[in-house]
């Protein structure tokens, strides 16, 4: 098995990683804005690597981890609540 990562190397790459989805989300949120509807076809994928690397890191450094996940599924429900919304005023309006 392998051993879990630690230190500060690991911490920073997983806050980059917290970072990239937080950017990918803002993205989206943007393109909703602007009126289209985006593709968020890897969003899952980043997602789960992201989830998969918190798994490998040591339990100290998941302890830190909580509040950005927590924080990280309140972003993910907004999300998917502003884009129901948007699907359903294009549906509403006649859009496809």
């Amino acid at each position: 098995m392998t051993p879990p990562l630690s230190g500060m190397k690991a911490v920073k790459s997983l806050m980059q990683e917290f970072d990239s989805v937080d950017a990918y989300l803002q993205a989206v949120r943007e393109i909703l804005q602007e009126g289209h509807m985006p593709d968020i076809a890897d969003l899952d994928n980043r997602v789960a690597r992201l989830c998969e690397t918190v798994e490998k890191v040591t339990p100290d450094i998941q302890e830190r981890c909580l509040a950005k996940l927590d924080e990280l599924l309140k972003k993910l429900n907004t999300c998917e609540e502003d884009m129901v919304a948007f699907q359903a005023v294009r549906t509403q309006s006649g859009q496809q």
